[in-house]
């Protein structure tokens, strides 16, 4: 016959038998067993161990037969010096036929219940039989409200799942700089987190007056957002070194012009340059400001030069342009404008359009040249470019504007009126964007990202890279 190894089954359930093997664990100054680093879930599962159970059901009843031979056991028991030998594992193999033996204790299955015999001296005495298990739910799977550092913590620890009857906690364990203590009175958590990150809290725990049980949970104490930004300088040694804040102001009649541009935080955290640049410049004489930002890709390794490089070179070349023929022609037109605006305003259009295809060429020119000095790609280079030519009169405000790649041109009027001129550039995922380079030079919808308009209501104009229009 093959042997089974496995342990009597018809006793696992006792609660009694689960009860013993916890208290073996303490909380005595000396436990039969040292807990030791194990978790209160690692106990929890032991004590619920087929082997273990059948093993502690052997114990005990190995006990009780040798206290009733002591004290006195009437018929039925076992007689005096008759040692209770342990079911074997035929016995306990399945499909067996078990047959009970001298002085042994009946095998029952798990799901029969019988009434304990009673001794001759009328005292009801378990003989293996397994008493009905005590209805207390699941076991409490326990939590506790999530804290953040630096502000004030009040919590309990719970159990989700509705229960029969309230459950005590007490002996709670927290590391003296968490920063927050339990109060057995109120039975709260409370204080002012210090220390982020998840944090096992350890207690003992009873329901209706039962044993007190180890029992643990998780705090999760969330981190100030400010301090998980780090600031890290870029590289000494690192091509193109660029400044982390610019910014210039002109005042002239009427009007102001400001720029400003800072490292991103993000920029910060990794040790990166600032990517983005600005052109701007007044031309009294002729009467135009030029406003040109960029903002150098990401990706691309040196593309806080590109936008460098970029608005430089488109800014100087508008401000030459305007200030000598072309602005005398364009201003021309402008007077011209209140007789037949159609007229004038094909005309400043067709201006504007060989004027900004002309400083983007140069612009793209400019990126080419550097990259082959330096042995790299143009794409290393990548940039977007928004640029608007402003010319104000009294009562009204002439503009011209050129947009590509992401970020925004926005013409801003009374009560919050604002116009946008023109449209973002995008991609199939969120982030993606066009840049500046030869083919949107050379492709035949250039002209459809230039806008010019003739507006009388107008209080600011804004250019901004994304980090402002879609922070």
């Amino acid at each position: 016959m093959t042997k089974s190894t496995k342990p009597e089954s018809s006793h696992f359930s006792e609660p009694e038998v689960e009860s013993l093997v916890r208290h073996l664990f303490g909380p005595a100054g000396a436990p039969f067993l040292d807990v030791g680093t194990a978790s209160a879930d690692a106990v929890e599962a032991f004590a619920r161990d087929e082997a273990v159970l059948g093993a502690v059901n052997r114990f005990r009843e190995s006990f009780r037969a040798m206290w009733e031979e002591r004290r006195g056991g009437g018929a039925g028991e076992p007689s005096a010096g008759t040692p209770l030998p342990s079911p074997s594992a035929d016995e306990a193999s399945p499909g067996a036929d078990p047959q009970p033996r001298p002085g042994s204790a009946p095998e029952v299955s798990s799901d029969t219940q019988a009434r304990p015999k009673s001794s001759t001296a009328g005292s009801p005495v378990l003989r293996g039989v397994a008493r009905p298990a005590l209805d207390r739910g699941p076991k409490p799977q326990f939590r506790v409200p999530n804290g953040n550092v630096g502000q004030a913590y009040v919590g309990r620890i719970e159990d989700p799942q509705p229960r029969p009857s309230s459950i005590k906690i007490r002996a709670v364990k927290t590391a003296p700089e968490l920063g927050i203590c339990f109060s057995e009175g109120t039975g709260e958590f409370l204080g002012t987190p210090a220390v982020p990150g998840e944090h096992l809290i350890a207690f003992e725990w009873s329901e209706q007056g039962s044993a007190w049980l180890n029992g643990t949970c998780l705090l999760t104490v969330n981190a100030d957002p400010r301090t998980l930004w780090k600031v890290v300088e870029p590289d000494a040694a690192a091509m193109y070194p660029k400044p982390h804040v610019d910014s210039v102001h002109i005042t002239s009649r009427g009007f102001q012009i400001a720029a400003a541009s800072r490292r991103g935080r993000s920029h910060e955290h990794i040790g990166a340059f600032r990517d983005d640049d600005f052109f701007v410049a007044h031309e009294d004489v002729s009467g135009w400001s030029v406003i040109i930002a960029a903002d150098g890709a990401g990706s691309a390794p040196h593309s806080r030069w590109g936008s460098k490089l970029a608005v430089k070179t488109a800014g100087e070349h508008i401000v030459s342009c305007l200030a000598g023929d072309l602005g005398v022609r364009v201003n021309l037109g402008l007077r011209g404008w209140d007789a037949d605006p159609a007229v004038p305003g094909k005309d400043l259009g067709s201006e504007f359009h060989f004027l900004y295809h002309r400083a983007a060429s140069l612009a793209v020119q400019a990126i080419e040249d550097e990259a082959r000095a330096q042995g790299l790609l143009p794409k290393s280079f990548a940039t977007t470019l928004l640029v608007a030519a402003v010319r104000r009169t009294e009562s009204e405000t002439f503009l011209a504007t050129f947009w590509i790649g992401d970020g925004a041109i926005a013409a801003y009027g009374p009560r919050g009126k604002v116009r946008l001129m023109g449209a973002p550039d995008g991609g199939e995922f969120a982030g993606q964007t066009r840049f500046l380079d030869r083919a949107v030079v050379s492709s035949q919808g250039f002209g459809k990202r230039i806008r010019v308009g003739r507006y009388s209501d107008l209080s600011a104009v804004v250019l901004m890279t994304d980090g402002v229009s879609d922070p």
